[in-house]
């Protein structure tokens, strides 16, 4: 895998992931998408990883997108495609975001996406797409991700939101010292990988599949994620491991699916 704007390294069953264009703040190009793309691809299909930590090298997470080209030259088209999106991906292993300082615009989307976030005091979110000229693109999603007041400070005003604020409405699960910031998600990643993967990510799978769907229609998903996760093996070596106390020995050949 030829990566130019992204460290990925795999240590034992964790994915480190990380922006790395720290002379731009990570702000996001066309390669960057294509990288994390190519990077979440391969985190899912690879049965060794169960977790991975998302983060971004130098002064800040990410400045956003990357706009120093300019005014767009031709029509815009909407396809509702982006290739660096876990969700659009069909990502249902958990991702770790580990944010500091700036959390800006396209940055921002890519870091809730993240199941577990976690931030440093001086982190602050911000989009301000506005400012330019620009709707932003998950405008769509934030209100199911924050309350719509939030969503609307956030989208509607441009305004930052700081790292407490961002605790106090539910947007990040924790706020840590700059010091702590991947010690701490490593110590999340590490338990996410202690556990079931055919549960873990049955469960994520369901969460996204059925946010969106009216009570039939979550009642059917579920239907199909708890018949698979409740035959899998990791059920019958879970339960043989509670029996006998001890720690459960998840298996290779039923992960993923």
């Amino acid at each position: 895998m030829n990566l130019t704007t992204v460290e990925y390294e795999k240590r034992g069953p964790i994915a480190h992931v990380t922006l790395n264009r720290p002379d731009k703040l990570n702000a996001m190009n066309d390669a960057m998408h294509q990288d994390l793309g190519a990077v979440w691809q391969d985190f899912q299909n690879d049965d060794k990883l169960k977790a991975a930590i998302l983060s971004g090298k130098g002064r800040c997470f990410s400045a956003g997108a990357d706009l120093s080209g300019g005014s767009p030259d031709k029509p815009y088209h909407y396809t509702g495609e982006f290739v660096d999106i876990s969700r659009t991906r069909g990502v249902y292993k958990p991702i770790v975001a580990a944010l500091h300082s700036h959390v800006v615009g396209y940055g921002m989307w890519i870091a809730m996406d993240a199941d577990l976030v976690i931030a440093t005091e001086d982190t602050s979110f911000w989009l301000p797409e506005p400012q330019w000229g620009i709707a932003t693109l998950p405008a769509g999603w934030f209100p199911r991700m924050m309350p719509w007041a939030i969503a609307s400070e956030l989208l509607l005003l441009a305004e930052r939101v700081d790292a407490k604020r961002a605790y106090e409405v539910g947007l990040i699960n924790k706020i840590v010292a700059a010091d702590e910031l991947l010690s701490e998600a490593e110590r999340m990643a590490s338990r996410l990988a202690e556990l079931s993967p055919v549960a873990v990510q049955g469960m994520k799978e369901l969460m996204i599949r059925a946010n969106s769907l009216d009570y039939a229609a979550v009642d059917t998903v579920t239907a199909v994620v708890q018949n698979r996760v409740m035959n899998s093996e990791d059920r019958q070596e879970g339960g043989r491991a509670f029996v006998e106390k001890r720690v459960a020995r998840w298996g290779h050949n039923n992960q993923g699916q």
